[in-house]
């Protein structure tokens, strides 16, 4: 025990002896060059990242949006922090239901639903048969 205590002893005052030494020494000076190269590196460490990032992007090994198989293709706010969502997920379309913490299928479609590339006339005949049958369902509602 009183040999172990020794030892931790000498290792604290040789610990102590080496901060002496580097407390009492003259502060050094960054040349310009030295600053120059610690900059150089930095900024090719900082460039590589980049590059890899974007060689990655290009691969679509880093894809955010979920790449060609999952596309978002309309969607609407129904709340301060929820939305409804018309997803492409293949073949598929799936009407989500989006709210902080929370995603839930609210209906699969059966039919493809068209997006910005129905003509307008196309368009204002779909509004008009939604709106017919919403007019039906709300009157057979409060009946």
């Amino acid at each position: 025990m009183k040999i172990l205590l020794l030892l931790c002893i000498q290792i604290l005052c040789v610990e102590m002896i080496s901060a002496a030494e580097v407390i009492n020494t003259e502060p050094r000076f960054v040349s310009s060059a030295e600053l120059l190269h610690l900059v150089t590196g930095l900024g090719i460490v900082l460039v590589l990242i980049l590059i890899c990032a974007w060689f990655l992007k290009r691969l679509n090994h880093f894809s955010v949006n979920g790449g060609p198989r999952l596309k978002i293709l309309s969607g609407i706010s129904v709340g301060s922090r929820e939305r409804v969502l018309l997803v492409q997920a293949g073949e598929a379309q799936l009407v989500l239901g989006v709210a902080p913490g929370r995603v839930q299928t609210l209906h699969i479609l059966n039919r493809s639903v068209g997006t910005e590339d129905t003509e307008p006339e196309d368009y204002l005949a779909t509004k008009s048969t939604f709106s017919e049958r919403l007019h039906g369902v709300s009157s057979h509602g409060s009946t």
